[in-house]
């Protein structure tokens, strides 16, 4: 039973094991993971894409949530009214990213904060890379462009994420999303 070829241990069509002789320069937190199929692309990031990205993933890493719970207690106790945890939304949506930039790089406090923490307090890169085929997990992804004309297609890539959201002006209840 031991000779037989099976989906679990025969070898990966796809070899995707990163380079791990380079320097990736990146946090412990994210490890790289995959191997680009094609070259790489540099682009420009413009301050948006750079905000939204950064708030991206501070408000989605789990190292960075008792902030995201410190400053909501800030917010509450620094109102003079009660806020409604839309506005307590909106705030943290809006404010956190240079709150939390304050609160990491602190003179006071900066020398007890761990390293991924000053990374992330810097925010991303001005610039971004682009690959038009990346592999990962056994399987080789590309965008649309890159598999046109192709037999197979497998750009089907989506990202998964919850949030806090309000339906409508009229509707200010908060809601989480998928």
């Amino acid at each position: 039973i031991e000779d037989i070829e099976t989906r679990f241990n025969r070898p990966r069509r796809v070899r995707d094991d990163p380079n791990v002789t380079e320097p990736s320069g990146t946090s412990s937190i994210f490890p790289q993971l995959g191997k680009p199929a094609s070259a790489l692309i540099t682009f420009p990031l413009t301050d948006m894409q750079k905000l939204q990205a950064h708030r991206y993933v501070l408000l989605n890493c789990a190292v960075v949530m008792p902030f995201v719970d410190e400053f909501r207690q800030y917010i509450r106790r620094s109102s003079r009214r009660r806020p409604s945890p839309t506005e307590i939304e909106r705030r943290v949506n809006k404010e956190f990213v240079d709150w939390f930039q304050k609160r990491i790089m602190n003179p006071d406090t900066i020398d007890t904060m761990s390293i991924d923490l000053k990374f992330f307090a810097r925010g991303p890169s001005v610039v971004a890379r682009r690959f038009t085929a990346y592999n990962i997990n056994g399987s080789k992804f590309r965008t649309l462009a890159r598999e046109e004309g192709l037999r197979t297609q497998n750009s089907g890539v989506f990202l998964t994420s919850k949030i806090s959201c309000v339906t409508s002006s009229i509707d200010g209840n908060l809601r989480q999303a998928e």
